[in-house]
């Protein structure tokens, strides 16, 4: 019985120290890390040289939005990669809370003078949110809005999301088409030139933005929704 305890017990470790790490395979593949598990290297804040002084901390491997003001970049502020990338595929582990709301963001720029009263960084956004309890504008979530749409411009495919547990996103940008996956699945297919693609951009908010629809590169973006949202094991490939 002790041999199997120790033997349950090595696995648990080797599991968790998986963590934050790249395999071989991924290492030969091109991948890099973009969250260490450690350190804020490779991050910064918006409008900012450096990682926000609170807000955003490291703990136990994971990258920690500790975030209360449940509004747009209105505590710690977004965090955005130090470089900009245009084609890629991008994973990531999120985990929200009940009634939490965050994003993965691409495609972002920065203004050259931050507004007065900005808000949130705009960039195409793979969105993360509490689907069943979330209520917006006293309604319960348009597909749009839901767990890895493109957010406010492209349903997911029926995510099944359960909050308060880890779940693993992609999202893979070739030339003009975008894909967003959850734990395994293919939930939005979509290229620009399309018809569902253009509709989606012309009924959203997003429409009266110059180029928004055509935006080829940007950094990528962690959001501040004022909401607790926990990250871990952050990797992207550039792709030719």
């Amino acid at each position: 019985m002790e041999k199997i305890i120790s033997i349950i017990l090595l696995g648990l470790v080797f599991a968790s120290c998986q963590n934050n790490k790249l395999s071989r395979t991924e290492k030969t593949n091109g991948y890099t890390l973009l969250f260490d598990g450690k350190s804020n290297a490779g991050w910064r804040g918006a409008y900012q040289t450096q990682f926000p002084s609170h807000g955003w901390v490291i703990k136990n491997g994971q990258l920690l939005g500790q975030l209360s003001s449940g509004k747009e970049s209105g505590d710690g502020g977004d965090i955005i990669t130090l470089k900009k990338y245009k084609n890629f595929d991008l994973s990531f582990d999120w985990k929200l809370g009940k009634l939490g709301n965050s994003g993965v963001k691409y495609f972002v720029e920065e203004l050259p003078v931050k507004p007065t009263n900005s808000s949130s960084l705009i960039g195409y956004e793979y969105q993360l949110i509490d689907d069943p309890d979330f209520i917006y504008n006293e309604k319960h979530l348009p597909e749009d809005h839901k767990t890895g749409a493109l957010y406010n411009m492209v349903p997911p495919n029926k995510p099944n999301v359960k909050i308060g547990q880890w779940h693993t996103s992609r999202i893979v940008i070739k030339g003009e088409q975008i894909e967003h996956w959850l734990d395994n699945k293919m939930i939005i297919s979509v290229n620009r030139n399309s018809n569902e693609f253009k509709n989606g951009f012309l009924q959203s908010k997003f429409k009266s933005i110059p180029g928004y629809d055509k935006r080829k590169e940007g950094y990528i973006l962690l959001q501040d929704h004022g909401h607790n949202v926990a990250f871990k094991n952050i990797k992207i490939k550039e792709l030719d």
